[in-house]
């Protein structure tokens, strides 16, 4: 039995190297074609991985899975994108830059669309007062509904600069020639 398992390993190990290294080394260049191979495997991860959380996310395991999968997705993205951007000559920075700018749009419409209104009424408050549970439910209904306005154009813009970087990665032509990330392949 230990014999037939020494013989299956490697043939696994061997198998799944392309994907690791696809997926999850953020080291090297990467041609278009498997940019969007990369790509794609990231939209089908992303959809399963959704599906999975939303059945599990009363409970401890699903907690746990969302941590995992967040330390996941920012792998997979400085992976794919990473090695797409260096074989067009670029740093990661770029994509650093991407992910930095969603983060603040993100805050700035929570802000724009009653988070100061949110942080405000509970500000109020002393730190060690009970509050009465009927004010936080209306409070917090009041915050939500705010920024249920801002959700929905948000979303666009997001989509939309998330887009346009993914075009303009597997669009733009490689460096043609070596350069500091690794050498130029046809």
């Amino acid at each position: 039995m230990s014999h037939r398992f020494t013989l299956v390993f490697p043939t696994i190990k061997r198998q799944l190297a392309p994907m690791i290294k696809l997926f999850l080394n953020p080291v090297g260049r990467m041609g278009r074609r498997d940019f969007w191979i990369g790509f794609s495997g990231f939209v089908v991860f992303v959809f399963v991985m959704q599906i999975i959380l939303d059945r599990l996310s009363d409970s401890l395991v699903g907690f746990f899975l969302s941590l995992i999968y967040l330390v996941l997705v920012f792998q997979i993205l400085y992976s794919v994108y990473g090695k797409r951007l260096h074989d067009m000559g670029r740093s990661l920075w770029f994509l650093t830059g991407m992910i930095a700018l969603t983060l603040i749009l993100v805050i700035v419409v929570m802000m724009m669309f009653g988070g100061a209104e949110y942080f405000s009424e509970f500000a109020q408050y002393d730190r060690k007062e009970d509050i009465d549970p009927a004010e936080i439910e209306r409070i917090q209904t009041a915050y939500q509904n705010r920024l249920q306005q801002g959700t929905l154009p948000l979303k666009y813009l997001l989509y939309g600069l998330w887009a346009a970087f993914t075009l303009w990665l597997g669009l733009s032509k490689p460096q043609a020639k070596d350069n500091q990330y690794g050498p130029y392949s046809t």
